[in-house]
């Protein structure tokens, strides 16, 4: 099995241009493709019904994306043994956080007008592709200094331009998945760590005061120390962090999370 991470901010072509690379595979390989969002999307049910392939769509809400990603991967690899390629496609929003693991293949679909390549974080930095898009509303000489920019970020990307209208370098993306390494080890290793940020904010304070952040934080907190951080589920939340905000809201119990009741 290969896993394959398209990762990029909003807007930038990376579902037009998976569709072509879609096209491209599913002749030769059994594949799965994910796609991950914040509050909406139909683009799995698309892929699905067009190309007849299982997809699934998983909506990240109050997480990040790309966090949510990371805590999926491993359910997804274990519920789709029988396929040869699993595609995820994550938003990107923040350009810091990013889903690679080093035994997949890392690709960031970047838009050539988005700006200069070195405010990007490990999005761009730790990508093994950067399918660079949209060079077609530029001229040939900014096409080659944003091409030299990104080589000064990440000079052992492969550069492929592409084009989500007409799939134009979907080709040489199919020719970099069909050389890519299987997957061999159980456990995965993120490329980058994610960004760590744990305060009354993260457990859901609306209020900006110092005092009521500090004070949400030390509530989460306590919680925190309470519940295993296995983001399992089985409190009906996606993650240990989204359910401490809910019993912090007074929307959940702490009795809803079974390992609470067992200590």
């Amino acid at each position: 099995m290969k896993l394959i991470i398209f990762a990029g901010t909003p807007g930038s072509g990376k579902t037009s241009i998976i569709k072509y690379i879609i096209k491209e595979l599913k002749n030769n390989f059994s594949l799965f493709f994910a796609k991950f969002d914040c509050l909406k999307t139909f683009d799995d049910e698309f892929i699905s019904e067009k190309y007849k392939i299982p997809a699934v769509k998983k909506l990240a809400g109050e997480l990040c994306p790309d966090h949510y990603t990371a805590l999926e991967i491993p359910k997804i690899i274990k519920e789709n043994q029988d396929k040869d390629i699993i595609i995820l496609e994550t938003a990107g929003l923040c350009l810091r956080c990013s889903p690679y693991v080093k035994e997949g293949l890392g690709i960031n679909v970047l838009d050539i007008t988005s700006g200069s390549p070195d405010r990007y974080g490990p999005i761009l930095t730790q990508a093994d592709i950067v399918a660079i898009s949209k060079g077609d509303l530029v001229s040939q000489a900014e096409r080659e200094i944003f091409r030299a920019n990104v080589i000064k970020v990440n000079p052992k990307a492969k550069i492929v331009e592409i084009n989500g209208l007409t799939g134009e370098g979907a080709i040489d993306i199919v020719e970099c998945i069909n050389s890519t390494s299987e997957i061999k080890k159980k456990k995965l290793t993120l490329k980058h760590s994610m960004p760590s940020a744990i305060c009354g904010y993260c457990y859901g304070n609306k209020i900006i005061d110092e005092k009521e952040v500090y004070s949400r934080y030390l509530k989460g907190k306590e919680l925190k120390s309470l519940v295993p951080n296995l983001n399992c589920g089985k409190c009906g939340f996606k993650s240990c962090n989204e359910f401490i905000r809910a019993v912090l809201d007074n929307k959940a119990k702490k009795g809803q999370c079974p390992f609470i009741k067992k200590k």
